[in-house]
Parts: C-alpha cells; structure tokens; sequence
C-alpha cells in the first residue's frame, strides 16, 4: 500500500497542484470582486465566535420567555467597545489636528538642525531635501485618502454590528438547519467536528486579541510616562495591528516614535521605541505562542504569504485578519481527514496521528 502511494502518478500531481493553485486565485478575485459584502460577513462571523460563549451561558440561565436579553447584552457589550474605539479614536485624531501648527514648528526646527548638520559634513541641502519634495504629493494623498478610508471604515463597522446580530439570533437555527436530513451518528460526527473546531479557533482568536490588548495597554501606558501625547490613540493603533504578526509590529511602533522625536527630540525617540520594541518582543515571542500552543503554530512563510494574499483581496481589513482566517483554515482542514496533509503544510506542527479513515 506504501509502494503504491509513492509511486503516485507525477503527472497526476503536477495536475493537482496547479489546479489548487488556479483554484486558490479564483477563489481571491471572487473574495476580491464582493469586498462590500465578504469581508464584513468575515468580520461579523469572527465577532459573533467571540460573543457566541457569553450568549450560551446567557441563555442558560435566564428562563425561556427572556432568553433574548442575552442577545441584547451580547450586542450591549460590543456597542460599548466599538464606542470606546470610535471615541477615543475620534477624539485623537481632533487633538492632533489642534495640534498640527506645534509638530509642523517642530518639524521645521528638527529640519533646520538637519541641514546644518550637513553642510559641516560638506553634504549639500538638496541631496536631503530632494526625496522630500517628491514625497509630500503622495504624503498628503495618503492622509487625504486616510480620512475617505475612515469613514468607510465606520460604515463598514455599522453593518457588522447588524450582522452579528442577526447572527446571534440566528445561532440556534443554524444547527438544525445543518444537520436536518443527516443520520444520528453522522449528525453527531458532524456536530462534534463544528464544536471542536469552533473552540479552537474561538481559542485562537480570544488569545491574539487578549495578547493584543494586553500589548498596546502596556505600550500606552509606556508612552504615557514618557509623556508622549496622544498615549491613548497610538495604543489602540498597536493593538490592531498587533494581528499582522512581523509586519504589523514594526509599523505600529512607527507614529508614537515620530510624536516623540518631534516633543522631545532624538534623545527620547530612541528611549521611545527602545520600549516599545521590548514590549513588542517580550510579549509576541515568550507569552503568545505559550498561550496559543504548538498546534496552531502557523509557518511564518505561510503567515506572510497569507498577509500578502489577504491583502491583495480585501487591503488592510484582509491583512489584519488574514491570519485569523488562516489559521481558521487550517484548524478546519485539520478536521477534515481528506484534507489534513494541507493543514500539516501549512503550520509547524508535527503531523497528527490521528487516522485518516
């Protein structure tokens, strides 16, 4: 039997890999081409794994007649931290603007110090300038696009909120829905893959955004004794990106470095990110993958193939949870015999013994 599965057709599998690949590309340009309807049903099925125990225990407890007050609290619950986002969010973003006329003085200044400096080392002010000036166009499209993205980023929040409620509603039916016509036993296989599954990825995706969180409170409040302004806003922003691993990490630490380097000058930037950096490592190499566990170790080629594949179909939504959605990938193939060996491909856990039949 051995023999017969090594001598596998090569032909045969050259076939099969292309068409996974031709497969995989049609599937992203269809994820691509309904961004507007795909990527917030993602969202809102993330959101509602998270809220789905609360509901559960929610409805275990209250009588039948008023079992709907757990669907009312679950979304109670995700209106406040929405909220506290949007408003903290909101209220950075007014602050700097007021703020705008003292970095851009500082700027200059630190600019100036930057041009003197090169003339003593006999280096001509346009080799500095130069890059500069073909930077601000792009420079003042990105923050006018910015502010375009973040209102369609809080349209986008709004129809996730009624997704997921409708989501919570619908959670019981779902179960009937999918079993209906199934035998006992297959009915019983199929519900125990779904519920294993569920909590592994609800596992997985609980412990990313607690280590997240986790994350940008220590970063804010690390800067917050620095005295850097705005601590509030840059540790939301290195919680979000704290779901792109590598990439996301380094970026985030980017824009309370330059608020630092404009307040306090080199000196304190440097003491700045010099924090951040050891935040960021200590907590995403010693307690994250002690939290996460082995079995959801993804490769880290596999983690930024897929953050370059995600996005590319949904841009930086796709990006901030391609690794969700792969692992989530992965841990369902994982339950799907037929399909393990990709599940074992993609992370670097050893292969499950489990058998295949």
């Amino acid at each position: 039997m051995r023999d017969a599965a090594a001598n596998v057709d090569p032909g045969r599998q050259t076939i099969v890999i292309l068409l996974t690949v031709i497969t995989v590309i049609l599937v992203g340009w269809a994820l691509k081409a309904t961004y507007v309807v795909t990527m917030p049903l993602t969202l809102a099925f993330f959101v509602t794994l998270i809220l789905r125990p609360l509901q559960g225990r929610l409805d275990a407890w209250l009588p039948r007649p008023l079992r709907w007050l757990s669907v009312v609290v679950c979304m109670s619950v995700l209106l406040a931290v929405l909220g506290v986002l949007v408003a903290s969010v909101w209220f950075s973003l007014s602050m700097i603007l007021a703020k705008a006329p003292t970095y851009a003085a500082a700027a200059q200044q630190l600019w100036a110090q930057l041009q003197a400096l090169a003339e003593r080392h006999a280096m001509h002010a346009d080799i500095l300038t130069e890059p500069l000036r073909n930077l601000y166009g792009p420079a003042l499209g990105l923050m006018t696009s910015g502010f375009g993205y973040l209102w369609l980023l809080m349209a986008m929040l709004l129809l996730v909120f009624f997704l997921v409620l409708l989501m919570l509603i619908e959670a019981g039916e779902w179960r009937k829905t999918m079993t209906a016509g199934l035998s006992e036993t297959r009915m019983q296989t199929i519900l125990a893959t779904i519920a294993t599954a569920s909590e592994q990825v609800r596992r997985f995706l609980v412990v990313k955004t607690l280590i997240g969180a986790i994350t940008g409170a220590i970063s804010g409040l690390w800067l917050w004794l620095l005295g850097v302004d705005f601590a509030l806003l840059w540790g939301i922003v290195i919680f979000l990106l704290n779901y792109i691993p590598y990439i996301g990490s380094t970026i985030a630490v980017i824009p309370a470095t330059v608020i630092a380097l404009l307040q306090f000058g080199p000196g304190w930037a440097l003491v700045t990110i010099a924090g951040l950096i050891v935040i960021q490592q200590l907590l995403g190499n010693v307690v994250d993958p002690r939290l996460t566990g082995r079995s959801l170790a993804i490769s880290p080629l596999v983690v930024l193939v897929s953050i370059v594949f995600w996005g590319w179909v949904w841009g930086l939504a796709g990006m901030l949870i391609g690794v969700l959605l792969t692992a989530t990938i992965v841990i369902v193939f994982d339950h799907i015999p037929a399909l393990r060996p990709f599940a074992t491909l993609l992370s670097r856990s050893a292969p499950d013994p489990r058998p295949t039949d």
